[in-house]
């Protein structure tokens, strides 16, 4: 049965179709791919009044974009929100991922570090894993009195529950949440719906997701957790909120993420609807539905706010 959906999420389904899909029968053009994250649509880079962005290096070769309210910065935030785009591992920065940032620092009240983590092929795993690692242990020393919250979409949200794996395996301070907008959690690609849903998701095909695995990977595991989450052990882990469309090639990755997550004993919310594209939350300036989706996160950093103080 299929819900109704918005009709601008029916105009997104189609652009994607054009712009993305049509593609996916071929074998990746990275270059396509990134002169597009080059140049982001002038609405992607737009700050709405209140905020600011700003770009920040650090001594050990890092480099973030910085989101946070306009005379509102303080020392020691409650929250920090360490954020990491999807794009396949191969493509995308925090500057074509600026209004997830944007709506990721309204919800929480807090700034928001969108790492630029090194891309594959030059640089594959572990790279963007050792990266977004030193960018949590980084960000634990510019706020140790902070909670840190780990937030991403598609690669990004599988990196992030890796990035959280690590500090729990290294002992360093966990992580107070992760949100994840359709994990890219499963690099060896099996999930069912990866071929259920080839016709209905409206950005990829299987073909892509398994190319853009294999670049990435360069001949690792893919079942290697620091790669795919969905492998490795769960226990201990934060609270995650979790999204995903049911009628994407990656639903399986989620739904599969999270009733292992769940076995292992971690308290995980999902929220799956219909029809809509991959990482569909992060089309905030676009979709009345992914606005509805931010929303959700922001109620579920108000929980994990009040549950934290309790404790």
């Amino acid at each position: 049965m299929f819900f109704m959906i918005s009709w601008q999420a029916m105009t997104l389904n189609g652009i994607l179709r054009f712009t993305l899909k049509r593609h996916g029968k071929k074998p990746i053009d990275l270059d396509r791919l990134r002169e597009g994250s080059k140049n982001p649509a002038l609405f992607t880079l737009a700050v709405p009044p209140g905020y600011k962005v700003e770009t920040l290096h650090t001594g050990s070769g890092l480099e973030f974009d910085v989101v946070d309210r306009v005379g509102m910065e303080v020392a020691a935030p409650a929250v920090a929100v360490l954020y990491l785009h999807g794009g396949g591992y191969i493509f995308g920065s925090p500057k074509t991922h600026r209004q997830a940032l944007i709506a990721m620092a309204k919800a929480f009240a807090a700034p928001v570090y969108g790492l630029d983590y090194r891309l594959a092929p030059e640089h594959p795993f572990p790279a963007a894993v050792e990266d977004a690692a030193r960018a949590y242990e980084w960000l634990l020393a510019r706020h140790p009195d902070s909670e840190i919250v780990l937030a991403g979409d598609s690669a990004g949200a599988g990196l992030a529950i890796a990035t959280a794996m690590g500090v729990r395996d290294r002992k360093l301070k966990q992580a107070a949440a992760i949100v994840g907008f359709s994990p890219y959690a499963d690099l060896a690609v099996t999930g069912a719906s990866v071929e259920s849903n080839a016709r209905t998701c409206a950005m990829f095909t299987p073909r892509g997701v398994r190319e853009a695995a294999q670049m990435y990977l360069a001949g690792a595991d893919p079942r290697d957790p620091r790669a795919s989450p969905l492998y490795g052990d769960l226990s201990g882990l934060p609270p995650m909120l979790l999204f995903a469309s049911r009628h994407e090639i990656l639903r399986d990755d989620t739904l599969r993420l999270a009733e292992r997550a769940r076995a292992a004993g971690v308290k995980v919310e999902v929220v799956v609807r219909d029809r809509l594209p991959h990482v569909w939350p992060i089309f905030v300036s676009l979709l009345p539905e992914a606005r509805e989706a931010f929303a959700t996160v922001a109620e579920f950093a108000r929980r994990i706010t009040r549950a934290r103080a309790e404790a």
